[in-house]
This record gives structure tokens, sequence and C-alpha cells, in this order.
């Protein structure tokens, strides 16, 4: 069966290939979604461009994003101001996130919860 009609939590390794599922974990996270779009064909566009950067916070299409659409950076900082930590950024953008909770404007608090599809 398909991981993404699965969900749950995963460690996927080779070209995407190997999907080996891992424990539940109960998690908190702030979402910051900016009034900017990332679109993804765009990201991956300027990533190859770029000669296919590591990002340095775990994401490594962020450095092409922001290259992208440099009003990310405000974004980013932002949270990060809010919250004291590092925001990441989901997929090719345009979302931020850290661990935690830390409601206010323009954040959402959302926390993981166990799947009910059985395997």
């Amino acid at each position: 069966m398909a991981f993404c009609l699965v969900g749950g939590r995963a460690r996927v390794t080779g070209i995407g290939e190997v999907v080996e599922s891992l424990p539940f974990e109960q998690r908190t996270f702030t979402l910051l979604m900016p009034p900017v779009g990332c679109p993804t064909p765009a990201v991956y566009r300027r990533w190859d461009e770029m000669g296919c950067p590591t990002g340095d916070h775990g994401n490594d299409l962020e450095p092409a994003a922001v290259d992208l659409v440099p009003d990310l950076v405000r974004w980013r900082d932002e949270l990060g101001y809010a919250t004291g930590r590092r925001p990441q950024l989901a997929g090719s953008g345009s979302t931020w996130f850290v661990e935690g909770s830390y409601p206010g404007d323009g954040r959402r608090v959302v926390r993981t919860v166990p799947s009910t599809t059985s395997s």
C-alpha cells in the first residue's frame, strides 16, 4: 500500500523506493503561512540552476526558495524572533515551522495525531 495512503512517520531512503515505518511520536508544531507563494516547479528549477545546494537547516530546497522569493527571509526571521527558535521551511515553501506551541498573529499550532488507518 502506498505510504501516502497509510500515513504516520517513515524514513525514506534510496530514491524514494525504500520506506521504513517509524513509531508514532506526540509532537507540537507552530506553522507560519506567509501570504507569498513559492511555485514548486520554479523552486526546483532554481535549485538546479544553483548547483543543487545543501540546506543548512534540514531542507535542501531552502536556499533556492529564499533566492527565488526573498520575502521569505522576513517571514522566517519574524517567526524566529517570536519563538527564539530557528524555523525550517516545509517542502518547497512557503510555510515555515518550529517545534513547540507559539500561538500568535499569522501562526497556527498543530499537533501530531496517531494514524487511524491500519496497514
